[in-house]
């Protein structure tokens, strides 16, 4: 398991061919928070494009690039839709519980390679409060409603 952070930047190699595709940019989960299901690329080729793949597109996940058995397809929309499926962004939204406390602001997430599940969170309180106390780590699934503009936790 990893952060996806850790990722970002990673080279994204075609394994038929060998060709690099671009370079990791972004994770996009479902609308429950609960799996990755596309990968965004940037770069790449002549003229830079970016290029959406589905989680079950990446073959393998290393420390030094990221190889997947599909060529990719243009990255259309904010965020990229994925086959007519609509992905979610969650870096950088609030989280707030279900009777409207915020939790924090998603810094980043936890998921395992193999699967795409999601399995941990890192929340911010701010910079102060982060500096003082450092970023809580939620290591478990949770049950989100991801939203335009913030997270809600459960139902």
């Amino acid at each position: 398991m990893r952060f996806s952070r850790e990722m970002i930047g990673l080279p994204v190699i075609y394994i038929n061919n060998g060709r690099e595709l671009g370079k990791a940019k972004e994770w996009l989960l479902d609308e429950r928070g609960e799996n990755v299901v596309a990968l965004v690329t940037e770069g790449g080729g002549w003229l830079p494009q970016r290029l959406i793949f589905p989680y079950r597109a990446i073959l393998s996940v290393g420390t030094d690039a990221i190889l997947v058995q599909e060529e990719g397809l243009p990255a259309f929309g904010d965020p990229p839709e994925l086959e007519h499926q609509h992905t979610f962004r969650v870096l950088g939204k609030r989280m707030f519980s279900a009777n409207g406390r915020e939790v924090g602001i998603v810094d980043d997430f936890l998921f395992e390679e193999s699967s795409g599940r999601v399995t941990g969170w890192l929340l911010s309180s701010g910079l102060i409060d982060d500096l003082l106390k450092g970023r809580s780590v939620v290591e478990q699934a949770l049950q989100l409603k991801i939203g335009e503009d913030v997270l809600i936790l459960g139902d």
